[in-house]
């Protein structure tokens, strides 16, 4: 899909992203289109080695988690979904509130979302997710880096700000939310 300079100046919304082709990897951040190239193998396998560990965490508790492709809609006030601006597909979500899932979408801010870097776009997860996640209040945020081997750890303090991240290579890290998970880097990363 080639965009004209009128595309680049459309604030999109969740209806428009409805309408886009299904082949292709978009999100809109604040009204903005984003194309997201298709991941790499080492990033696939990165994804499915946290979501298997989370998910078997999960199993029988009252949070869920959900690996991308699926849709998390971030509204800025109180509008309707096809009016939203901002529609992400973190590579690993965890909601634990159960209101905010519908058969499409999760609606509102996820607890625990998890980005691994890609390589030719680092800023999407580094700038842009990192201030739109705080934004909207995101508990906390993980930036996976496998090239690093290293995952940076973001987590909302109590003035709705992300404090200085902690970075954790070569260990063991556990989410703020789930103080009895753990996740050994080398079993993820290797």
């Amino acid at each position: 899909m080639t965009r004209t300079a009128e595309d680049k100046l459309k604030q999109y919304s969740y209806q428009d992203y409805l309408s886009l082709p299904a082949d292709i990897r978009y999100e809109i951040i604040e009204g903005t289109l984003a194309m997201s190239p298709s991941p790499s193998t080492q990033h696939q396998r990165v994804s499915r080695k946290l979501l298997v560990r989370i998910a078997n965490y999960l199993e029988g508790k009252h949070c869920e988690v959900f690996g991308s492709p699926y849709d998390v809609l971030l509204p800025e006030r109180n509008e309707e979904a096809k009016d939203i601006k901002t529609v992400v597909q973190p590579d690993i979500l965890v909601v634990c509130d159960q209101s905010k899932l519908t058969d499409k979408y999760c609606i509102g801010s996820p607890d625990w979302i998890i980005e691994i870097v890609s390589p030719s776009s680092p800023s999407m997860d580094y700038v842009k997710k990192l201030h739109l996640y705080e934004k909207h209040q995101v508990k906390e945020y993980w930036i996976a880096n496998y090239l690093r081997k290293e995952i940076m750890v973001y987590k909302l303090q109590s003035n709705n700000e992300y404090g200085m991240p902690e970075t954790y290579a070569g260990n063991e890290i556990t989410p703020a939310i789930f103080e009895d998970l753990i996740i050994r880097l080398r079993d993820i990363f290797d």
